[in-house]
């Protein structure tokens, strides 16, 4: 299914998107549907031709790999067609076999991501006409070839081997964002299928295999999907060499800004030997791809490796009895292997009580086959957790200690299974208060001097604060509306803007933050872009985890209505209102009326409960209109964020743009302090008081104010605090026969009217002695 993308913007080595609608605006962002080839080769330059749309006057092409790029200057009016252009990459040697991801900017923006792979296997295209055994395109390998399916087609290419020759078969699709759900066949020239691969495990879909050939000759692959479906987004890139048939790493993960060294597992794995890995210290890298040949091998297999921000443990066998476990300390990140079938393995740690952890495995999105089956035992043996691999998502169960000791882990396969593919990856992480954040897109094109928008889904897990939402580390020109979850909001929209003089076609790779507090601590917690890229690359079962938590934000053309809130933070509160005027910024001939609406709908989490909003149009020819916010007596206090966007259509042209986000402040109405001038009051005497009240700034008027739980014999006459004032001063006096004593509990309630409505607050109880 091939799933339909918003012209989004920018890139980074991961990335966001958003986005200001405009309807017959300006020109759609710049989108890459193919490249030609589908790899480069690392240490080589290379003319890379990206196909698509709106691909002219482009400015910039990003890689995710840092390659150095220029437009081609062999090609004739290069950078002139709006559906191609060629660019000329200088590929860094070091850069690992693997998928990564490049992005096009030009002046209307900069399109979505486009993946890429980085291999070490010459590229042809695939020949026209390849669609029968007889009509197979021959291949010198190894190779890697570049093709498309057709409906109802296949394709076959015709290979000659040595007998006893091995050789390694994989199609690549699925993780290049292709439609095509591939079947790979081994076939020999009358048509005979030797072998076949569908659906390996940990490709996402795609197929690979190896297979030794016993007799020397000619022999066909053919290439078609599961379905038969086909068509230009049923592209594919099919590699033929002696590359190890890799799935994962292991141990799959490593402490970050270590040197650690790793071997490879997979379905063939042979000859492949441990790699030193220097995994990076940049706290933003969780996942970097690793590579590796056999033994005087000229390709390479590829996998990626998890970026580890605790300490990282392997077993030790033999660990298949409680009593033989090995011994880990308590969130240690534990890697093992399922041998055989029947291998239970037992990771032993020490807890205390009252710890709260969650343990959480990793299998299939880090390519192992492996159905894992989690079981958490008491000392004695006795079971206290268990969990079992549910499909797609990882298995994880939470667990507080109920007591100090000794808890083992048992981890074995689902499915009685095992193999020296068979690995998996338990993170242990200690439970506080906290949340994960999900951005709608990956990414962000903003018109200068405008506005542009991003959803962001709020998970909380026992944190239930405020979250301050912003993008990170944007360039001078590009401002992140501040922007806040609410006490109890599960959605936001954050918004983005550009100065008008920022020039169209900039972009930058940004992270979405939020930012929370237990107690004194502050944490953060980027969002995570994994949905959006799944949605982008045909569903895929788990996005590119090297590309995820990263927004690209780029600058397109200025559009026709630019709107701005004329300040950015109302403050008022329950049974309150607060006036905030939109001011719209118009190009000539766009003065017809705009339509301001919040979104999404107030019902549906634009505005946080029991808060309303009137709003009204910027009538034609006007450019300002006041939008009111009331809150009913049951509206939650904290701080919030409304966003609106405003409509307009000019003729036969729609614009929507998009108000920066507006800081809805609501505090209580008021609050008092009441501060005598002494703790004592003698019999037959005065007392001078001081009542403070500090006001909601949405509150107005006359506040009448009543003492409370006044000793026996103490009066206070009847006193009240100007519309225009904050303090007054009253005499408390006490008369002859006053009863003695002290009470701690003297206060003073305020009242004001609000239309029909009456809000009060108390102050503190303070001490007083009548004696």
């Amino acid at each position: 299914m091939v799933v339909s993308r918003l012209r989004v913007c920018l890139a980074v080595l991961l990335f966001i998107c958003g986005f200001s609608k405009a309807i017959s605006v300006v020109e759609a962002a710049p989108a890459v549907t193919t490249t030609s080839p589908q790899a480069v080769f690392p240490g080589q330059q290379i003319d890379v031709k990206l196909r698509g749309s709106d691909l002219a006057d482009a400015t910039r092409l990003w890689t995710q790999f840092g390659a150095a790029a220029q437009l081609s200057p062999d090609v004739k009016d290069n950078g002139k067609n709006a559906a191609e252009v060629t660019w000329r990459l200088d590929v860094p040697a070091d850069v690992p076999v693997g998928i990564h991801g490049l992005r096009v900017a030009g002046p209307n923006g900069v399109s979505s991501i486009k993946l890429i792979m980085v291999d070490d296997l010459p590229s042809i295209a695939a020949a026209a006409g390849n669609t029968a055994i007889d009509k197979a395109q021959e291949l010198a390998q190894p190779v890697a070839v570049d093709g498309a399916i057709a409906n109802l087609s296949r394709n076959y290419y015709r290979i000659k081997v040595a007998a006893g020759q091995k050789l390694s078969f994989e199609v690549v699709a699925r993780r290049l964002g292709s439609a095509l759900d591939p079947l790979l066949r081994i076939l020999d020239t009358r048509g005979r299928e030797l072998t076949y691969s569908d659906d390996e495990p940990g490709l996402r879909g795609d197929a690979r295999l190896s297979y030794t050939f016993k007799d020397a000759g000619d022999y066909v692959i053919e290439v078609r999907d599961i379905r038969y479906q086909g068509g230009a987004g049923h592209f594919y890139r099919l590699r033929v060499g002696d590359f190890p048939c890799l799935s994962s790493p292991y141990p799959m993960g490593v402490t970050r800004g270590s040197v650690a060294k790793v071997s490879f597992v997979g379905s063939d794995a042979d000859g492949v030997g441990e790699a030193e890995v220097s995994s990076p210290s940049d706290p933003k890298i969780e996942w970097v791809n690793v590579a590796a040949r056999r033994a005087g091998g000229k390709s390479s297999g590829f996998a990626m490796l998890r970026i580890e921000g605790s300490p990282v443990a392997v077993e030790v066998e033999p660990n298949n009895e409680l009593a033989k476990a090995t011994r880990v300390e308590l969130g240690t990140s534990v890697n093992g292997r399922i041998d055989a079938s029947g291998d239970v393995d037992h990771f032993v740690f020490s807890a205390k009580k009252g710890q709260k952890f969650r343990f959480n495995v990793v299998t299939h999105r880090q390519g192992s086959p492996a159905s894992a089956y989690l079981r958490l035992l008491k000392a004695d043996g006795g079971q206290v957790a268990v969990k079992e691999d549910f499909g797609v998502g990882d298995a994880f169960f939470d667990y507080t200690f109920p007591a100090d000791g000794d808890y083992t882990l048992a981890i074995e396969e689902l499915h009685q299974r095992g193999g020296s593919a068979f690995v998996y990856r338990v993170e242990a992480q200690p439970i506080t208060p906290t949340f994960d954040l999900t951005a709608a897109a990956d990414v962000v094109n903003v018109g200068a001097g405008s506005t542009a928008m991003v959803t962001v889904d709020v998970a909380r897990r026992g944190y239930n604060g405020p979250i301050q939402i912003s993008a990170t580390n944007l360039p001078a020109g590009l401002t992140s509306n501040s922007t806040v979850a609410g006490s109890g909001t599960k959605s936001v929209v954050l918004t983005i803007s550009s100065a008008s003089d920022t020039a169209a076609g900039t972009f930058v790779p940004v992270q979405i933050v939020g930012r929370g507090q237990n107690g004194s601590d502050e944490f953060e917690v980027v969002a995570r872009t994994e949905d959006a890229l799944k949605a982008s690359f045909n569903a895929l079962p788990w996005g590119p985890q090297n590309l995820d938590g990263y927004v690209a934000v780029g600058v397109s053309p200025k559009p026709q209505i630019r709107l701005r809130p004329e300040v950015g933070e109302v403050v008022f509160g329950q049974s309150l209102s607060a006036t905030v005027k939109v001011v719209v910024e118009r190009d000539p001939g766009f003065d017809e009326a705009i339509t301001l609406t919040v979104t999404p709908e107030a019902a549906k989490g634009g505005l946080p409960g029991n808060v309303t909003a009137a709003v009204t149009p910027i009538a034609k020819g006007k450019n300002e209109a006041v939008i009111t916010f009331t809150a009913t007596d049951k509206a939650p206090l904290g701080d919030f964020t409304a966003v609106m966007t405003g409509t307009i259509k000019q003729d036969k042209t729609t614009v929507v743009q998009t108000v920066p986000g507006i800081t809805l402040r609501l505090q209580a109405p008021m609050t008092l302090t009441l501060t005598p001038s002494s703790d004592k009051l003698a019999v037959g005497a005065e007392l001078k008081a001081k009542v403070t009240v500090q006001r909601n700034p949405a509150l107005k008027g006359e506040v009448v104010l009543t003492f409370q739980n006044l000793p026996k014999g103490v009066t206070v006459a009847e006193a009240k605090i100007a519309a225009d004032q904050n303090e007054t001063e009253v005499m408390l006096v006490a008369a002859a026969d006053a009863a003695k004593g002290a009470i701690n509990n003297l206060s003073v309630k305020a009242e004001a009217t609000v239309g029909k409505v009456k809000v009060s607050a108390v102050s503190p109880n303070v001490k007083l002695t009548v004696e």
